[in-house]
């Protein structure tokens, strides 16, 4: 049919050129289409009767597009599905349950084997029991026997390691004093008694009970090589002593001491005298992990003028100086005690005389530990718990746990015998100087003058010493000598004033009575 707009007739092979051409071609298809969708709703509704057999009984057949349709019979038909859809369900059931059964037996042959197997071991377990119960105490007996004997021996080993080290440190320190020129050299006094004096680097060691009648450059060699002395020979001992002594270094020309409580606290102190170096840091971060502690006061162990010309001037000073002196001689006790003197070290005299008591641990001979060297001849007997025994020179120590002095030996030994406390000593020494200031006097100097008084004046001599006063009432006066008496410290210069007219040329403090014999 030709088209009224482009008056052509339709070729599937020519495209459209106008809205008619393309509605003409349509028009087929959709006719088709309808078509279908009715049949298919028809075909729909008939199967949807026969499955749900809702049809009356009468309709047995139904006509769809010319064809004639038994509705009963269809309905057997969907009931015979039904019951074959369901005899398959059944069936993949019951091969199910067939798999699942087969499994289960496998499974249970399986923990049959195992339960075998276990049974099995556990008889072994009980058979290697019973074998190992079977004489277990005399072998428990002889294993205890070996182990015995092995800590025996490593005992033995660790006490003989041991005795080579203190032998070693006994070496090393009493080299050490012989190298600082540590001597022994008789004295005899104007008495005519003769005592002991020790020397170190050629300088003697002041007794604290005489500092007052030694010159200060002399007591301050000898407190720097008894300082030296002692850091090293606590070094070679591995023993940290109660007050840390600080030897001269960089910026710090002369030895200090510090108090026990304020020893080793990792603090740098700037030296007596000196101005304290400041931080420049002062960040909020810096002031608040600085150290807030106040910095401990080292003890001085120096002096640069005479002990009583420096308890007038600076009293301070005078008391630092004591008590540094003091702690020395308190640390030089301690170490004698740990290495094994069993001095009176509870009275201060024995205290205050440090040459005497470093002589005696460092070069008087005593008896060493014996080395053992044959362990078979010694495994039976029990090392000695009594520490009285066998402390000696480089036994106890604070570098090895053997004989460790804090251990509860180490404690119990230093617990056995007593040492004063620094602080009874420093007292006892501060009274003893002080009473020796008080109580210092003078004496003429020219006897001649002395001898003129006796012939024609009657005037009374100086007093010099007790002992002297209580020698002289017991002998009594001679003719020719003076005749003690006392004169007021404090009218020195009056009485040598008033001396001019009766023939006395002038007084003088006495230091010392004494001359120097060497052994």
């Amino acid at each position: 049919m030709q088209c009224d707009i482009c008056e052509r007739a339709p070729v599937p092979k020519l495209q459209f050129h106008c809205p008619t051409c393309v509605r003409t071609a349509l028009y087929p298809v959709r006719i088709a289409l309808a078509t279908t969708l009715i049949d298919k709703e028809k075909v729909g509704q008939h199967v949807e009767a026969l499955v749900n057999n809702t049809d009356a009984p009468t309709n047995r057949s139904i006509t769809l597009s010319g064809a004639l349709f038994d509705l009963h019979e269809s309905a057997k038909t969907a009931d015979l599905e039904r019951v074959r859809a369901e005899i398959t369900e059944v069936e993949e059931r019951v091969r199910l349950i067939t798999e699942q059964a087969e499994l289960l037996k496998r499974q249970v042959e399986a923990s049959k084997k195992e339960i075998a197997a276990k049974k099995a071991a556990a008889a072994q377990r009980r058979s290697d029991a019973e074998s190992a119960k079977h004489e277990v105490e005399s072998r428990r007996a002889n294993e205890l026997n070996k182990l015995s004997k092995t800590t025996k021996h490593s005992g033995y080993r660790w006490d003989s390691q041991h005795g080579d080290t203190v032998h070693a440190r006994m070496f090393l320190c009493r080299e050490a004093a012989s190298l600082a020129g540590l001597k022994q050299r008789k004295r005899r006094v104007k008495d005519g008694s003769v005592r002991d004096e020790y020397i170190i680097g050629g300088v003697p060691i002041v007794d604290l009970r005489h500092l007052n009648s030694a010159p200060y450059t002399e007591i301050t060699a000898s407190l720097t090589h008894v300082a030296h002395l002692l850091v090293r020979v606590a070094h070679y001992l591995a023993v940290r002593l109660p007050s840390e002594i600080v030897l001269p270094h960089k910026d710090y020309p002369l030895p200090t001491i510090f108090t026990p409580g304020s020893s080793y606290s990792a603090r740098d102190v700037s030296f007596p005298g000196s101005t304290p170096t400041q931080t420049s840091n002062n960040s909020p971060e810096a002031s608040r992990t600085l150290d807030q502690r106040p910095m401990p006061r080292p003890r001085t162990l120096f002096l640069d003028r005479i002990l009583h010309q420096l308890f007038k001037e600076d009293p301070s000073a005078y008391s630092l100086f004591v008590e540094g002196a003091t702690l020395l001689a308190w640390n030089i006790a301690w170490l004698c005690r740990s290495q094994g003197m069993h001095s009176d070290f509870d009275r201060a005299d024995n205290i205050c005389s440090m040459g005497k008591n470093l002589w005696r641990l460092l070069v008087e001979k005593r008896q060493a530990p014996p080395l053992r060297r044959d362990p078979s001849s010694r495994e039976n007997i029990e090392p000695s718990k009594d520490p009285r025994v066998v402390a000696a020179l480089g036994h106890f120590s604070h570098g090895t746990s053997h004989s460790f002095l804090g251990s509860y030996e180490g404690v119990e030994y230093m617990r056995i015998g007593k040492i004063q406390t620094p602080t009874k000593v420093i007292d006892r020494v501060k009274a003893t100087l002080l009473t020796e200031m008080q109580g210092a006097e003078w004496e003429v100097l020219d006897e001649k003058e002395w001898g003129e008084e006796n012939e024609g004046v009657n005037e009374e001599p100086i007093l010099v010493g007790a002992k002297r006063r209580v020698s002289e009432q017991k002998s009594g006066p001679t003719s020719g000598s003076p005749v003690p008496s006392s004169v007021p410290e404090g009218s020195d210069r009056e009485s040598t004033v008033a001396g001019k007219g009766r023939g006395v040329n002038g007084w003088m403090k006495l230091k010392s009575r004494t001359s120097d014999v060497d052994s």
